[in-house]
């Protein structure tokens, strides 16, 4: 088993000594541990950094959300331990607790990291988790497209901006796009680019490239529909400039289509709600 993976290492300083202690209300959830037997916790949100403060221990972290433990092969006396959690908006602390006279029935393999076991925790670099874009973003996929916008026609292709939502400092956008050709549309990319209105030389145009933050469904081809939503950090731009969005396809002479979003447009997103 790997060693235990470490993530935002500039946790070390700020969390040096919350392995010991952590300022509950309550005694923490126990985690029964047993020989030759490996315990999955399941956080409901990504793990940033695991703390466990006895070597008797190993852990890993085979997937985002999911810590595996289990005790090493020297480990021969009963001990009582802390394991620490973060993840991105919240630090869960626990009781490891071996002891050979205990009953199995008290270890379980598989445990879940509950809302009673969270503290809520700032990090700067964090505002929204995956999982909460992803929520976001699956609630806006589950409402009908059939009231949005037609902004461009070309090529077989029709491109629809179904919605403008905001939850807090981000912005989502949903958006469709129908295929009435009969050959399937193989996506080379959907670019964001902020542009001039106007643009008298290319020599004087000035574009800004936008990254989505989070993309909620990784389709690379369609054949009559595609439907996505693309989660960006809050942007502004001056009036004279529009948010071109941008579907191109993967041959030498692929279809390309864009359309134009106002930033008054983006001034009126709905506030999006679960």
């Amino acid at each position: 088993m790997k060693k235990i993976l470490l993530l935002a290492l500039s946790f070390l300083a700020s969390w040096h000594s919350i392995g010991q202690t952590f300022p509950l209300d309550r005694p923490l959830s126990v985690i029964y541990l047993k020989k030759d037997m490996t315990v999955h916790v399941l956080s409901p949100e990504n793990i940033r950094y695991v703390d466990i403060s006895t070597p008797n221990v190993r852990g890993d972290i085979p997937l985002g959300n999911l810590l595996r433990l289990k005790l090493v092969d020297s480990c021969v006396s009963a001990f009582s331990a802390v394991l620490t959690v973060v993840g991105e908006k919240n630090i869960s602390q626990f009781s490891l607790v071996y002891d050979k006279g205990r009953s199995d029935s008290l270890f379980k393999s598989n445990l879940d990291i509950c809302i009673a076991d969270m503290r809520p925790i700032a990090l700067p670099d964090v505002a929204l988790s995956e999982s909460g874009a992803r929520s976001y973003a699956l609630s806006l996929f589950r409402k009908s497209s059939s009231g949005g916008s037609v902004k461009a026609n070309a090529y077989g292709l029709k491109a629809m901006l179904n919605k403008i939502a905001s939850v807090g400092d981000y912005v989502f956008l949903d958006i469709s796009y129908l295929n009435r050709s009969n050959l399937k549309f193989d996506i080379d990319e959907i670019s964001f680019k902020i542009d001039d209105k106007k643009q008298i030389r290319a020599s004087n145009s000035q574009s800004i490239d936008l990254v989505p933050e989070y993309v909620f469904s990784q389709v690379s081809s369609f054949h009559k529909y595609y439907r996505n939503v693309f989660v960006f950090r809050k942007f502004t731009f001056p009036g004279n400039k529009i948010l071109n969005v941008t579907l191109s396809e993967k041959q030498i002479s692929g279809r390309v289509l864009s359309f134009g979003i106002r930033y008054s447009d983006l001034l009126n997103a709905d506030t999006l709600e679960h």
